[in-house]
């Protein structure tokens, strides 16, 4: 689409608390195909406050803030898009805008009212029924909202909207994330928030009145207005928080404070930006009651809610630093498989009917003078959610499922990658409601090695031997709704013919090494699963998508064979500040086939690039590799400083397995890891790659050390930085363990209906 939008800022925050708002949805839209030509006045010495440059992903315009023949220029310019929107509070012009966009519309176009102050309008529209915005409702197509709920929707249908839908604020996971925590913010409470008159009460009453029960405790008040303001002793005022703080303030208290204007309040169903900014970064959040919190966040598990300030101080007294970042850990997945920005994009396509065709993008930096694109009125394109396959918790008959997983190991990572996957997994399982027993055989070299030896969710139990699993856990595979069998189990072949003898519920095989098992099996070695096998799970989820999935059906006999990718766990990745100590590092175990890419894209490189620095990190490198001198070793790196390696690198490197690259769409979890912390990525190449990161755009690809030095030297920081970025946003949209619980679901689902819900094509990443 073209969209032509009429709001007050995008570039500067200055007294604009929209901004933020506009820049998500606006840049979602842009990274989903969409063109949007923002126009904004020069008004209230924005433009000489401005924060942000024009942007790659939106064109702005700039009106003159005096004087009509600007704005009226600026409407006929938007003439024939697609969608033309007028937001609230512009700050000039509003009463000429909000009448003279419906004389745009035409069958082709549609005209939208985005109320992104909803109870401030409404409240000024049913005081003053000669309000002129009154008799303008009924003529709009549509009137979206920052939120409000039912109680916006109702009223604004009671003044004649055609259609009123809310399109919430959310996070945008590029810009608010977890960060290192700052001193200058520690403390038991902090608030964030600009002093103003229909908050101040609640500010007295919520976080004021809650210092002075909690005197034991640190109060952190921060933002512009405060100066002067009678507080408790135990209040530092911190003042004006920068955006650039914003993640360290919200990560270091042991909890921070949300509390919502009067009006806000009132209406309900109405999240402040700093409800998600916060959760973004991993915060533990204590909110003020209003209704509809637990549309956004759960309550006691994700968020406390409190309806005074007594009940503040009891929530802090309570609060551990455990059970804090327990629920700032569960708010942050949530937000990120729930509300980002870019599911708001994908929740206003479906308010217009489907997923619209990107159109091509408007000629210059002038007026538009690309076609518009095709109508959108009664479009009827399908459209399904491509983030959640069905709602929270819904399992069998509406009610959670009760899961067995069997795998190698979750208590233990020593030597394996599968514990990292099971954990996430397991984790989301329980969040979104389903009962999970992981079953682990007791060996000894884990057992010496348990880094988790009691995981904190569901339940895990070991057992000695194949006999002693039958016995003690016989009627839970038996009860089950699903159970699971990981690759690599011990005796996964009598594991699975007995499983699938004894489970009346949905049973899966989930392959973490699928290029690996079928080679196996092609020698055959059936060390943990055999061909006969195969057909008798109803499941068989691959950590390897595309063609091998198609094999599995035709030569084995599978009755689905689905993806069910690697995934990160954002609340452990994410990018931290840190000056770089590398120009290229590279993470992995030394293996015959991954050694002359590594000679190749690396050192290689680094011979030619002797003012370069470089890193290789991991075991069991022979001795007899000549490393160039500009080439730092390191033995070992334990998990907990993956996420600080990857951080101080300019550029990453990954290299696939021989196996993987012949079997293609077998990402490893070192690239989502990478991506999530926003570290550009240099890979080898391989089919499917471009199914997970679009190449030049969110990854790299080299063939040769030319390639390689290309970026290195010639790349400008910007684009190395944005490339980190978008990669980053695209893994938190897709390829979390929250998503793959979701897509779990969903494949389980999918077998319980008797339905195929749709093919393994080599696109897909979901069941």
């Amino acid at each position: 689409m073209n969209i032509a939008f009429f709001g007050s800022s995008l570039v500067s925050a200055y007294w604009n608390g929209a901004a933020t708002y506009y820049r998500g949805i606006i840049r979602a839209l842009h990274e989903r195909g969409h063109h949007v030509a923002f126009y904004e006045p020069d008004a209230y010495n924005r433009q000489q406050h401005r924060d942000l440059p024009d942007p790659e992903w939106a064109r702005v315009v700039v009106y003159p803030g005096e004087g009509e023949e600007g704005v009226l220029r600026a409407l006929e310019s938007a003439r024939g898009a697609d969608l033309i929107v007028k937001a609230s509070g512009v700050g000039v012009f509003d009463e000429l805008l909000e009448a003279a966009v419906l004389d745009l519309q035409r069958p082709e176009t549609l005209v939208a009212f985005w109320d992104v102050d909803a109870p401030a309008t409404l409240d000024r529209i049913q005081n003053n029924p000669a309000d002129p915005f009154r008799r303008l409702i009924p003529q709009y197509d549509l009137v979206l909202t920052y939120g409000g709920g039912d109680p916006v929707i109702s009223t604004y249908s009671a003044l004649g909207a055609r259609r009123c839908v809310p399109i919430y604020n959310a996070l945008d996971p590029s810009t608010h994330h977890p960060a290192p925590p700052d001193l200058r913010f520690t403390g038991d409470l902090g608030f964030l928030g600009n002093r103003l008159p229909d908050r101040e009460a609640r500010v007295e009453e919520f976080f004021l009145n809650a210092a002075a029960a909690y005197p034991e405790g640190r109060f952190l008040l921060g933002g512009s207005g405060w100066d002067g303001k009678p507080t408790p002793a135990n209040v530092a005022y911190v003042g004006h928080v920068y955006t650039r703080d914003h993640n360290a303030f919200n990560r270091t208290p042991r909890a921070v404070l949300n509390i919502s204007r009067e009006s806000m309040a009132r209406y309900g169903f109405s999240p402040a930006t700093r409800v998600f900014e916060a959760a973004g970064a991993g915060a533990c959040l204590i909110t003020d009651a209003w209704e509809g919190i637990a549309s956004f966040l759960e309550p006691g598990r994700e968020v406390l809610v409190a309806e005074n300030g007594s009940e503040v101080a009891e929530h802090l007294r309570s609060l551990s630093p455990d059970k804090a970042r327990y629920i700032g850990d569960a708010a942050l997945r949530r937000v990120l498989s729930e509300h980002t920005y870019a599911h708001r994009a994908v929740e206003l396509e479906r308010v217009l009917g489907g997923p619209l065709p990107p159109t091509p993008s408007p000629k210059g930096k002038g007026e538009p003078d690309a076609p518009a694109s095709p109508a959108v009125h009664g479009t009827t394109t399908a459209f399904r959610s491509i983030y959640s396959p069905f709602p929270l918790g819904e399992g069998v008959g509406g009610r959670g499922l009760n899961i067995v997983l069997l795998g190698l190991s979750i208590t233990s990572s020593w030597g394996n990658g599968h514990a990292t996957t099971y954990r996430g997994l397991m984790r989301e399982l329980v969040g979104r409601g389903h009962e999970v027993l992981f079953l682990e055989r007791d060996v000894p070299w884990y057992a010496q090695n348990r880094d988790l030896p009691e995981p904190p969710y569901g339940s895990t139990k070991l057992y000695t031997d194949l006999a002693d699993l039958k016995a003690r856990f016989g009627e839970a595979v038996r009860n089950a709704d699903c159970v699971l069998v990981g690759s690599y189990v011990p005796e996964g072949v009598a594991v699975g013919e007995w499983v699938t003898q004894t489970a009346r519920g949905v049973t899966a095989f989930y392959d973490i090494d699928t290029p690996v098992t079928l080679a196996k099996l092609g020698r055959g070695d059936t060390e943990y699963l055999s061909p006969a096998l195969i057909p008798r799970y109803h499941l068989y989820l691959s950590f390897t998508g595309g063609p091998i999935l198609e094999r599995l059906e035709k030569q084995f006999g599978s009755p689905r064979a689905r993806p069910l990718y690697c995934a990160v766990d954002p609340a452990l990745y994410y990018p931290e500040e840190a000056a770089p100590l590398w120009d290229l590092g590279y993470m992995g175990t030394y293996s015959d086939d991954r050694q002359p890419p590594l000679e190749r894209l690396m050192l290689d490189a680094a011979r030619r690039f002797p003012q370069g620095r470089f890193v290789v990190a991991g075991p069991q490198y022979p001795p007899e590799i000549v490393w160039p001198g500009n080439i730092e070793r390191r033995e070992h790196l334990p998990p907990a400083e993956h996420r600080a390696f990857y951080c101080s690198q300019r550029f990453t490197l990954n290299i696939t397995r021989k196996d993987m690259i012949e079997a293609g769409y077998s990402p490893s979890v070192r690239l989502f890891e990478a991506a999530a912390c926003g570290t550009p990525i240099i890979s080898d190449c391989w089919e499917g790659l471009e199914t997970f990161f679009a190449s030049g755009k969110e990854i790299l690809m080299a063939r040769s050390e030319n390639d390689t030095l290309r970026f290195l030297r010639e790349m400008p920081d910007e684009e190395r930085r944005a490339i980190g970025e978008r990669a980053r946003v695209r893994v938190l949209g897709a390829h979390t363990a929250a998503h793959r619980a979701a897509e779990l679901e969903s494949c389980v689902r999918e077998v319980i209906s008797g339905t195929q819900i749709h093919s393994h094509g080599k696109g897909t990443t979901a069941c």
